[in-house]
């Protein structure tokens, strides 16, 4: 016969067990399907709940209002297709497609873009469009810009920030396997051009440094990794590039395209088009700046 303490001890595990798979039940629940890829207007998650942002996360089963004039569209993870909806509607977001509440119906629209978003998930399923920012601050009196990641360019142009008063620096490039200096040259301003006598190859790691002498102040010199990738990989990405007159949608999957292949440089001059075309969406200010 169990005692008053083992039974107390059974049933404190018992409900432990049961609040954990609560617990897994709701995680799954909430899991995201689609991804907001842009937004004007009035809409709100309804019946009364906070407005829908740019690149929120939707899970199947979330219920969406939009005002008379508001737009909204989000693309499926899992197919890569996207629907876009205008106002006064109501709909809810099923697991593939969207279920009309009231008003009008959401609109399919087909992209060649859009439909690479199905491999912007991470292993968990979890979107990560606009979500692989990860950029060195530095100090902002020497900032490096460009290239960093992977980058298109097979002359990749080199650019930096420089402090008031400084008016050269050191550039130094070397291949990161080998520790070689490629390149060891001072330059009147704060851009380099590589010309063809500098070998560039594709899979290659190279880290490039840039020193400045600061008066009154001890040196800085700040350092980056680039790397160019395979002509196939490039000529895909430029396949998948859309058109500066392309919808917004289209540019921002895009911009995120080339954050999930570490294209850095390349997708934060995207970023800060997008962030000056939309200044009322704050969530691409931030993407744009880091």
């Amino acid at each position: 016969m169990l005692s008053t303490r083992s039974t107390a001890a059974i049933r404190w595990i018992g409900g432990l067990v049961l609040l954990c798979c609560c617990l897994l039940a709701t995680h799954a629940s909430a899991q995201a399907v689609a991804v907001v890829t842009n937004v004007k207007g009035g809409v709100v998650f309804a019946p009364a709940g906070p407005p829908v942002a740019l690149l929120s996360e939707l899970a199947a089963g979330a219920d969406i209002a939009l005002e008379r004039g508001g737009m909204l569209s989000f693309v499926y993870l899992q197919s890569g297709t996207e629907f876009q909806l205008i106002g006064p509607a109501r709909a809810t977001v099923g697991v593939t497609e969207p279920q009309s509440v009231a008003g009008a119906t959401a609109v399919l629209r087909r992209s060649v873009v859009a439909a690479e978003t199905a491999k912007l998930q991470t292993t968990n399923g979890r979107v990560v469009l606009g979500g692989m920012v990860m950029r060195g601050a530095g100090l902002e009196r020497l900032k490096l810009l460009e290239p960093t990641g992977k980058v298109l360019s097979a002359r990749p142009v080199f650019a930096w920030t420089m402090p008031p008063g400084v008016p050269s620096a050191q550039f130094e490039l070397r291949d990161e396997g080998s520790d070689k200096v490629l390149l060891s040259t001072p330059v009147q301003g704060s851009q380099l051009v590589l010309d063809d006598s500098v070998p560039l190859q594709a899979g290659v790691n190279y880290l490039w440094t840039v020193s400045i002498e600061v008066p009154g102040a001890n040196s800085l010199a700040r350092s980056s990794y680039f790397s160019l990738p395979s002509a196939p990989e490039r000529e895909r990405m430029e396949a998948l590039r859309p058109s500066p007159q392309a919808p917004f949608s289209d540019r921002l999957i895009f911009a995120s395209l080339l954050e999930q292949g570490r294209f850095l440089s390349e997708s934060r001059k995207l970023w800060q088009a997008l962030a000056q075309e939309r200044p009322d969406l704050p969530e691409l200010r931030s993407l744009a700046t880091k």
